[in-house]
């Protein structure tokens, strides 16, 4: 039992030096964008989502882009990402966030973020303001080219930010797929 426990070890080794091997030697690819770009887009973010400065919209995403978030449909450009941001700034006047340094990668930038604001706004037709505090955690994955962001995808959990302005959650009833006989 001993012996094949040595030799499992070894080969273990030798396989992890072979990835370690392999992987080092592979050709880093070239990003779509440069360091400046990642952190003039990163000054442009954390001044954009602590003050509401609508301006910078035009300075941070492409004429084509793509916003994706869970709270809002995809915008789609400059112009519906402002209404995105009109949105969240009319529902939480004290809206920020804490915006991390980003992970690059080829063509994305990672950052995570925390956000904070009261909701002394209403969220929509039938969502008057709590005036509740929130905040949470979340993750933006941006894509870039020339840059400038050409996707971004906002994630985070919504349902602890709706319990925390004291909404409840309310499963819809179950309905069956298919009509007994």
């Amino acid at each position: 039992m001993e012996v094949l426990m040595k030799k499992l070890l070894a080969l273990s080794s030798l396989l992890l030096f072979t990835i370690f091997l392999y992987s080092g030697c592979q050709q880093q690819e070239e990003r779509t964008y440069t360091d400046a770009d990642a952190q003039r887009n990163h000054d442009n973010a954390t001044k954009l989502w602590n003050g509401g400065d609508i301006a910078l919209v035009d300075s941070l995403y492409s004429e084509d882009c793509v916003y994706h978030n869970a709270d809002f449909m995809d915008a789609k450009g400059p112009e519906e990402i402002k209404k995105f941001i009109k949105w969240v700034y009319t529902a939480y006047p004290d809206f920020a966030i804490t915006l991390d340094e980003p992970m690059m990668l080829k063509d994305r930038t990672v950052h995570t973020f925390r956000a904070t604001g009261t909701n002394n706004g209403p969220l929509g037709e039938n969502m008057p303001p709590t005036n509740k505090e929130m905040s949470f955690n979340g993750v933006s994955i941006t894509k870039m080219e020339n840059g400038k962001i050409t996707e971004e995808w906002v994630y985070y959990n919504q349902l602890p930010l709706y319990k925390q302005l004291g909404y409840k959650v309310v499963l819809a009833e179950e309905k069956p797929m298919m009509k007994k006989k």
